[in-house]
């Protein structure tokens, strides 16, 4: 994907985080000319500014990008400024090099193109005073090659959460069936990686979402409560984040078994069993808390493989909402925070 001006840089930032952006600073990164980790925060009050762009500041500096692009989506003329600024300077002082230090409001744009001078970080200069029309997205080629690998920002931040938070209408049924294993079989665990098989499907075999019946989405919850094969299938959903040559032999072998295609060997491959894995926590209820917490945190697991970090985040955030303390989510939960990303490539994978 080739970007080469800022108009474009914002075309596909949405399809990077997501969704559209509003009320909130966006620092896109750059490393080995390759663009990296996209990070998020939502607009403060000016009292807590400070204070949100020293720590927002400081997970970004833990990636160590060589460029960035500071972003301020404002509905209120200023409102971004003081985070954009302390960003700005934090940045500079850190060797880190600017792209563009630009304001979005209105469906316009200003950046340094449109400021008195490279250093100025206020003012227009005349001929700039409305800033520059937000692109196209049609226009921008970037964005069709995103949209053409099946890239569709949502409308908001809130419907990104969603796409993690119980479905009431859809839960129900697993709740009862749950109930049912659970006095049937309270002290066995089965693995059932035939149903966990069509999860773990290539990309375009069995689409996004994944049909189940309430007593195979139960069946498929309970296996999660063994922690090895739990861990195993991560690995096999997303091997960035758990190397696979560390899943028990047990495990490896009834995945071979059962999923002949083998494990995900690429971000592609990755982000549809993403989607599989985002309509079973849809229909796991927060009263089934242990199931709940590790449904959610497979998922973020293998949306942090792929760089999700709003999907990561919001699945670790509901599974230590439902049950505090579980090891895993909590572990994750700091990679997030601190912006640690995977050592591995999904590049080292597919070798």
């Amino acid at each position: 994907m080739k970007i080469t001006t800022t108009g474009e840089f914002l075309a596909v930032l949405p399809h990077q985080l997501g969704h559209q952006l509003e009320d909130c600073v966006v620092v896109a990164m750059v490393r080995d000319k390759v663009l990296g980790p996209v990070a998020r925060t939502d607009l403060p009050c000016e009292r807590d500014a400070p204070a949100l762009a020293a720590q927002f500041l400081a997970s970004l500096l833990r990636v160590e990008p060589e460029l960035a692009l500071i972003v301020g989506y404002e509905t209120v003329p200023g409102a971004s400024r003081t985070v954009r600024h302390r960003l700005h300077a934090g940045l500079r002082r850190a060797g880190v090099g600017i792209i563009d230090h630009v304001v979005v409001r209105d469906d316009s744009w200003w950046g340094a193109c449109c400021r008195p001078s490279p250093r100025s970080l206020d003012g227009l200069v005349p001929g700039h005073l409305t800033g520059h029309a937000l692109p196209d997205p049609s226009r921008v080629a970037a964005v069709a090659e995103l949209v053409v690998n099946g890239s569709a920002p949502l409308a908001s931040r809130d419907e990104v959460s969603a796409l993690v938070a119980e479905d009431r209408a859809a839960s129900a049924g697993v709740r009862e069936a749950l109930d049912r294993l659970d006095g049937a079989c309270a002290d066995t665990v089965d693995p059932v990686p035939d149903l966990w098989a069509r999860v773990l499907a290539p990309e375009g075999t069995r689409g996004e979402r994944f049909e189940a019946t309430d007593d195979e989405v139960a069946r498929m919850l309970h296996s999660l409560r063994d922690k090895q094969w739990r861990d195993a299938l991560v690995a096999c959903m997303s091997a960035v984040m758990f190397p696979l040559d560390l899943v028990d032999d047990a495990s490896s072998m009834l995945l071979a078994a059962a999923a002949p295609a083998g494990p995900v060997r690429s971000a592609t491959w990755s982000r549809a069993v993403l989607q599989r894995l985002l309509s079973l926590t849809r229909r796991v209820p927060d009263g089934c808390a242990q199931d709940a917490a590790a449904i959610c945190t497979v998922t973020a697991c293998v949306a942090w493989g792929i760089g999700n970090g709003s999907t990561a985040g919001d699945a670790v955030d509901r599974a230590l909402w439902v049950r505090p303390g579980y090891t895993l989510a909590e572990y994750l939960g700091r990679l997030i925070e601190f912006q640690v990303r995977p050592r591995r490539q999904w590049s080292d994978v597919a070798a």
